[in-house]
């Protein structure tokens, strides 16, 4: 009975908890890397047993699991679309997926203060970071050749114009050649982003002084390393428009209160500007980052994809990565010189395609809610407050400059984080109201973790006043 009732204390601890998110983003965030080493039925028992580990550590209730209003739209408008999907098998392993990842992401978000998230996700990330560069690693000074997947993903199912199987490598061994390379995730551009996203929030740790300035150093220097030999446009451009975001931010915590309203509204509409003309000019632009203005044969692809969405209003059904054995999904990509594309290359038409209108209606409002109410507390930041707000102002304009180019936003680790953000933010139907807490300490549950702090704090005397008496 006492071991049973010492196991249950330990698996509830800060530190459990603490592990189990960690681990959690590494696995959603790293999802393609763990397919290609395991396969889809062992990555699935990893999934299942991680999802069971959260339950059990957290113990949420009922009320901890009730969604935030949209993203419980969009996920019950995923779960309906199994009614007039086209590919109803996929569409409801599909659904339970979402759902797994939608109930993971609220549940690790809600049981930790916001700034514990925050520490925890940089780990997550920073995992999965150094994965990837270790993996490189392997590859150029063990392997000393190209490396393809160990067992076969989605990509698998995929074929060329004849008809042959196809199957990207893991790793095309360019490291030393000074890339592009694909990381542990088999990808350059999500591992670039995985470089982006790491980047923001040891940024935004560095500034608050909440890791040390060696370890978010180094952070930062990988991920300067990585992104450098990933080659990735999207993030290049990202990098821009975040870094503009960030100076703005800082001009504004130096200015009064009537001052920082224009000054944002200002920011948001050159960026709105900005935004146009890069499209107008992409040719120019893209020549000047070394890509194609068709944002390497994506433009082809959104084409299709509009063409199906604009069938069927409703949506074709919620099935995430594409079984391009099946129609539509079968018929889009096909006059491609490589591997057939298992996504749409593009969150919100994707998000179109799947679940008509409404579902890019409801993505595009979580989105803009989630940012507008973020951006809020940093125009009322002043010297001295907490970065908190900035930085997940900036993980969700990543988010979105990320699918832009690539649907995973609306799967495994972006879902998941897009939800997290969405939970640990500010009520985004309050954008009038601002909560003074959450300005200047970036949390609503100061007062509790203040109280969680001088438990620590007792549990550590009393251990220390024990060991002197024996």
């Amino acid at each position: 009975m006492t071991t049973g009732s010492s196991v249950s204390r330990a698996l509830t601890t800060e530190g459990a908890r603490s592990a189990v998110t960690i681990w959690t983003v590494v696995l959603l965030i790293s999802g393609q890397g763990f397919r290609y080493l395991l396969g889809l039925p062992l990555y699935g028992v990893l999934c299942a047993v991680t999802i069971a580990a959260v339950f059990l550590i957290f113990r949420p209730t009922l009320r901890t699991l009730r969604p935030p209003l949209l993203i419980g739209a969009f996920v019950g408008l995923a779960a309906l679309s199994i009614v007039w999907s086209a590919t109803r098998g996929v569409t409801t392993i599909a659904v339970v997926a979402l759902v797994a990842t939608t109930a993971i992401a609220i549940i690790t978000a809600r049981g930790a203060s916001n700034i514990d998230f925050m520490l925890r996700l940089y780990r997550g990330l920073q995992v999965s970071l150094f994965l990837g560069i270790l993996f490189e690693l392997i590859v150029a000074f063990v392997i000393r050749s190209a490396v393809a997947p160990l067992v076969s993903d989605l990509e698998s199912l995929a074929s060329s114009r004849g008809g042959d199987p196809v199957q990207s490598n893991w790793s095309d061994n360019l490291l030393l050649e000074g890339g592009p390379v694909q990381g542990f995730v088999g990808n350059r551009n999500p591992f670039g982003g995985i470089a982006l996203l790491v980047a923001v929030v040891a940024c935004v740790l560095l500034l608050d002084r909440r890791i040390r300035r060696l370890d978010g150093w180094i952070t930062l220097g990988a991920a300067a390393a990585v992104h450098a030999v990933t080659m990735s446009a999207t993030v290049t451009a990202s990098v821009l428009v975040l870094g503009a975001l960030t100076v703005g931010a800082y001009v504004l915590r130096r200015l009064r209160p009537r001052a920082k309203r224009v000054l944002s509204f200002t920011i948001i509409a050159c960026s709105a500007i900005g935004a146009v003309l890069t499209l107008k000019y992409r040719d120019e632009i893209f020549a000047l980052l070394d890509r194609g203005s068709d944002f390497t044969h994506r433009t082809e692809i959104w084409y299709e994809v509009i063409n199906f969405a604009m069938q069927r209003p409703d949506g074709w059904g919620y099935v995430g990565y594409w079984p391009i054995w099946q129609f539509p999904y079968s018929e889009i990509g096909t006059g491609l010189d490589y591997v057939r594309p298992t996504h749409g290359h593009n969150a919100f038409l994707d998000a179109w395609l799947q679940l008509g209108l409404i579902g890019v209606v409801l993505l595009v409002g979580i989105v803009v809610l989630l940012f507008g109410s973020a951006w809020r507390l940093v125009e009322r930041a002043d010297r001295g407050d907490t970065h908190l707000p900035l930085g997940w102002a900036l993980l969700t304009v990543a988010l979105v400059m990320q699918a832009l180019t690539e649907s995973r936003l609306l799967v495994e680790g972006g879902w998941f984080l897009l939800v997290a953000l969405y939970c640990i933010g500010p009520p985004v139907f309050t954008l009038t109201i601002v909560d003074p807490e959450l300005v200047h300490y970036g949390t609503r549950m100061r007062k509790a973790d203040e109280a969680r702090m001088a438990r620590r704090m007792g549990a550590a005397e009393e251990r220390q006043g024990r060991a002197a008496r024996d």
